[in-house]
Formats: C-alpha cells, structure tokens, sequence
C-alpha cells in the first residue's frame, strides 16, 4: 500500500491535512468529549489548528483564531461521518493559500437562496474560504449595433434607491441577502458581491438608457459621461454598504472592471480608478478583474496590498504587471477553471484529474509567481458562467442541480489543491476514492449524482 493510500485510509478527510502523527489506539467520535481552546501559536496563523485524538475518547482543539476551530470542527465532521471509530492521532491543519473561492453568475441565471446556502455550507465543508457572487450581468452580444432590447439581463438584488434595477425574473432581497451574508460569515465563508461596470452593465443601461454607449453596444456604459455614472452609482453602492447593518456587511467588494472596449483605455482607466476608490471610501477592501495590461494607458489607478486582482487571462493583465503595481493577486485562470454549462467551450466539467496533478494557484498561465513575491498571492477560485441562460443549445433549460453535479467536484478537487498545494505524498486514484466516498455535508439538500472520474 502507497503512502497515499495509508494517509487517506487513516485520514478519510478533504482537504487532507498538513501533519498526521498517529498514535496507538482508538477514539469514538460519537461519544467524544471535544475541548476547544484558542492559543497565541504563531504558526497555527488566522486558520490552522491542531487536533488531538485520544484514547479514552477525547478530542483536544486548538487554533489561534476562531476560523481554525471551525476548520477543526469541519474535520471532525467528516471523520465522524461514517460512524466508527478513528485512530488516535494529532493532527496539524494550516493551509497554503489564504483565499480559497468559487465564483458563481447568478446574473445570466438566478440561483435560489436555498442553493446559495447548500453551496456555502459545502464550500465551509472543503474548507473554501471564499464566496464570490456575480450579482449582475446580461446576455453576451458581440454586435454592439444589435437589437439590445431583446437581449437578457439582470441586476439580482432588491434596490430601494433604484427600484427600477431590481430583476423581475429572480432576486434577493436585501434583508435575506445580508442574512446570508452573515450566516456565511458564521460558517467561515467570507461573500464577496460583485457589481459589474463598465461593461456587462445591460441591466443598468436598460434602466438608465441615457448612460448606453452607442459605440460599444448598450451592454458598455458610455464613459465619455463617467463622472455623472460615477455619481449614479454612488447611492446604489451606499444603500448596499453603509448603515447600521448594511446589507455587505463583509470585508469586500467586487467591482468588475473586466471585457471593455480597449479603445477607451484611459477612460476605463479613469472609471476603475473612481470605483476602486469609491469602494475604499466606504470603509471596504476592493476587488476587481484584472483588465490593466488589456487597457493600458498612462491615466494612474489607485494600487496597494488591500486591493485585489483577480487574474482570469493573462492578456488582460499580466500577473507580473499586477505584482509589480503592488496588487494582491489570485488566480483564476480561465483556461483551467472556467465552467461554462454546455457551451461547447471552456469546461463543460473541470478536468479535475490534471488540476489535481499539475495545478495551483501559483501557476497563473505561463507565469509563477516567485518565491519573493508569494506575499502578494492570495490564492485562488474557480468559476462557474452561465453564458447560455440557463439553457441547453436545443433550448431546453438546464438546472441548479446540473449545475450542482459540476460545482461538487470541482469543490472537493480545488478544496484540496487550494488547502495544500501540490503533494507528493498523494496521487490521484487515492484522492478520487476519497472524494468518491464523500457525502454532502448534513443539512444539505442538493442531490449529488456525478462522481469524480478517475
């Protein structure tokens, strides 16, 4: 038997953990008497713990902050799952990435708060620390002269300052999506909402119709009036982040800024400039698609450490580029993990098998980040797009639960590859049996049918 196969034997858990040192005899789950404590250990860090196993059926937490006991309780929960016994043992958890997500366009397809919620609960069940929500975006369009009323979008969160946003066809409502925000919070999954601007804005410019570009197509704002959407947008993003219990109560939030027409490279320049800004004055971290390499110019954007680039294609900004201007970085590199539901490009499935092997968040492209400047690397996410509406190419529609069988393995996949990086002590037939033999975790009501593939 392969070291591998002895850790997953031992250790039936995803993400497998950093340290296992066993120790003779066993320990009861069922009847444990678990004690947790937090210590000052500096290399436990804001998620690590350390998990003692002890005969006599006790279980000793420790962790130097609250997201590494619940790291730890996550642990024991899948430990526990089938009942037996388990080894005794000490193990020592800490991850290598500090962002860990999954990108999910509720825009082109509304999701039910039902779904979001057994998505988050599986998210903290693979320790994936990041839920970044796509709120709003319209059908793709590559004709700027088309007929645009005909075309999808959708804005999906209650507004009061501008009520005429709000998608008719599935949203959230402003109390029910702070909830979530702070039930997510109360697992361990931070939400990081997206408004996207400058271009997948139809849902906007079909409200405010005198903003469309008519050069670009009505899906881009027309930024030779940037300053006055700028002033649009302010309210929007006020009701959204200001108040007593603002409905982003989190620490972040996503402003797009990806796909604009490059001719007006000083303009969106200028406009991402204004909104990182405007994120920031509101006492938030702001995050963005990468787009700087794609829009280059000399109109400065405002860049340090507490802004984030996702980078998703190396041609629009160049992870190098990104580094160097003082950004932190995560990949999510689209060639690897993009799903698009049966669009017939991207990933239909991610191929998991080579993520598994020869992936992580430290490649972006052609690029690794170096040693020096791993600081500036957050992590990493995968994404799901609804590109086609939530429709098969013969127009039937596809479902949350199609979508579900493509999001699962993914999540156990890049839980693991996120957590730990690459191993040598682990191959891939002995995590897809690991991962085959998973259930979802408890309270969750999606139906899984797809398996890993070996």
């Amino acid at each position: 038997m392969t070291s591998a196969l002895i850790l997953a034997a031992l250790l039936p858990v995803i993400p497998q953990p950093t340290e296992w040192k066993p120790a003779d005899g066993t320990c009861d789950l069922k009847a444990a008497d678990v004690t947790e404590m937090l210590v000052s250990d500096p290399k436990l860090g804001n998620e690590g713990y350390c998990l003692q196993l002890k005969a006599g059926n006790k279980v000793h937490v420790f962790a130097k902050e609250r997201q590494g006991l619940l790291w730890a309780r996550q642990t024991l929960a899948q430990l526990a799952r089938d009942g037996k016994p388990v080894a005794c043992g000490e193990i020592t958890d800490v991850p290598k990435y500090r962002v860990r997500g999954f990108v999910l366009d509720v825009g082109r397809m509304y999701h039910s708060m039902d779904f979001l919620y057994d998505l988050a609960k599986t998210m903290a069940y693979y320790k994936m620390n990041t839920l970044h929500i796509h709120l709003n975006d319209n059908e793709i369009e590559k004709n700027p002269k088309a007929d645009w009323s005909t075309k999808q979008a959708a804005f999906r969160l209650e507004s009061t300052t501008y009520p005429e946003l709000t998608a008719k066809d599935g949203h959230y409502t402003k109390a029910a999506f702070r909830q979530f925000v702070k039930d997510c919070a109360a697992m361990g999954v931070t939400v990081v909402p997206e408004i996207d601007v400058p271009a997948h804005s139809l849902a906007f410019t079909r409200a405010w119709p005198e903003f469309a570009s008519k050069e670009y197509g009505a899906d881009h704002f027309d930024l030779n009036k940037g300053d006055a959407i700028v002033a649009k947008l302010k309210p929007l993003f006020a009701e959204y982040l200001t108040g007593d219990d603002p409905v982003f109560p989190g620490p972040y939030m996503h402003v797009g800024t990806d796909e604009y027409n490059k001719k007006e490279a000083e303009k969106f320049r200028k406009f991402t400039d204004d909104m990182l800004k405007m994120v920031r004055g509101f006492g938030r971290k702001a995050c963005a698609w990468g787009a700087l390499t794609h829009a280059k110019g000399e109109t400065p954007v405002v860049a340090d450490k507490d802004i984030t680039m996702d980078i998703w294609h190396n041609p629009y900004y160049q992870p190098a580029e990104a580094i160097k201007a003082g950004y932190t970085v995560v990949a999510v590199p689209d060639g690897l993990t993009y799903l698009v539901p049966f669009a017939g490009y991207y990933y239909d499935y991610l191929n998991c098998k080579y993520l598994y092997n020869t992936w992580e968040p430290r490649q972006i492209g052609n690029y690794t980040v170096p040693e020096d400047k791993l600081d500036q690397l957050a992590g990493g996410k995968f994404a799901l797009w609804n590109d086609r509406l939530g429709k098969k190419k013969d127009g039937t529609p596809y479902t949350e639960a199609d979508n579900w069988d493509r999001i699962y393995p993914a999540l156990q996949t890049l839980g693991q590859k996120f957590w730990s990086g690459a191993r040598a002590d682990q191959d891939w037939a002995a995590f897809s049996t690991l991962a085959n033999s998973m259930d979802e975790p408890a309270g969750v009501k999606n139906a899984r049918t797809f398996r890993l593939k070996k």
